[in-house]
């Protein structure tokens, strides 16, 4: 199940982050990828770069949000290179506060990127590449879609429901020589916490401290999840923590929620004696 050569990528939020690493990892196998972004000028960077290293690219702005816009991104892929080998769900957003506080107009935007963009990238691929006989989907969750932090509740409600859509996806897909990988990773450095919206102030500056001291950076964790494309892989947890996190949470549920409250406390503590 591995990529083929020069694989037909289209990659969304692939403007900055972990998209704009993939898009690198894949030029490195001398891929064509459609970068898509929400920002043309930050798309335009990423496919530079890509050609730079001896890659193909081909820039088409999308709303992931928007079902008619993905299907625009189908068609255009279908265009550009006659199909797609490699479909990565990756745009995202983050977002932070206790429920009942975070407004309810945060958690439809939330939603609408974090899990109806893969819907809708789901919905406009998967019959092509039926249709085609081969292809793989790789749609970017997180730890938080397995593990799951208090104040983080739409961005975990998200993110678990990927996993979902992608475990079903792999039992619909696999028996047809297609594949699903979902990805789980933990920390790593990124924008997003910079970019999220909080409404608790306290988890800006918790979310600035894990995602800007984590020990990984975006171009680490796109080459194991690229090699976890080759593998067939249902899954990627590329990160050790991540992999025992996930264990404690299926050994010892209860223990795992305690031991999450008393982190929380942990770190809350700490934000409050920082000046």
């Amino acid at each position: 199940m591995s990529l083929p050569s020069r694989p037909r990528a289209v990659v969304t939020g692939a403007g900055s982050g972990l998209g704009r690493a993939l898009c690198e990892a894949l030029a490195a196998r001398q891929a064509r990828v459609l970068v898509s972004d929400m920002d043309p000028a930050t798309a335009a960077e990423t496919a530079r770069r890509v050609t730079a290293l001896g890659g193909e690219a081909r820039v088409h702005p999308c709303d992931v949000t928007d079902a008619a816009s993905v299907e625009a991104l189908a068609r255009a892929a279908d265009e550009a290179f006659g199909g797609v080998d490699l479909l990565v769900n990756n745009a995202g957003v983050g977002a932070a506060g206790a429920i009942g506080e975070m407004p309810l107009a945060e958690w439809r935007r939330v939603m609408d990127v974090n899990l109806w963009g893969v819907i809708h990238g789901c919905h406009a691929f998967v019959p092509r590449m039926r249709k085609q006989g081969s292809g793989h989907v790789l749609n970017i969750a997180s730890l938080a879609g397995l593990v799951f932090a208090p104040h983080l509740g739409a961005y975990n409600t998200t993110k678990a429901a990927v996993v979902a859509l992608s475990e079903t996806l792999y039992a619909e897909l696999h028996p047809l020589g297609l594949g699903v990988t979902v990805a789980c990773p933990s920390f790593f450095r990124t924008n997003i916490a910079a970019a999220a919206r909080y409404s608790d102030p306290a988890m800006k500056g918790m979310g600035a401290k894990l995602v800007d001291g984590a020990k990984w950076g975006p171009e680490w964790v796109a080459a194991r999840l690229l090699t976890a494309v080759d593998q067939g892989a249902p899954h990627v947890l590329p990160m050790a923590d991540a992999r025992w996190f996930w264990r404690l949470r299926r050994w010892l549920p209860g223990l795992t929620l305690r031991g999450i409250i008393e982190v929380e406390k942990r770190y809350r503590k700490r934000a409050a004696r920082q000046p």
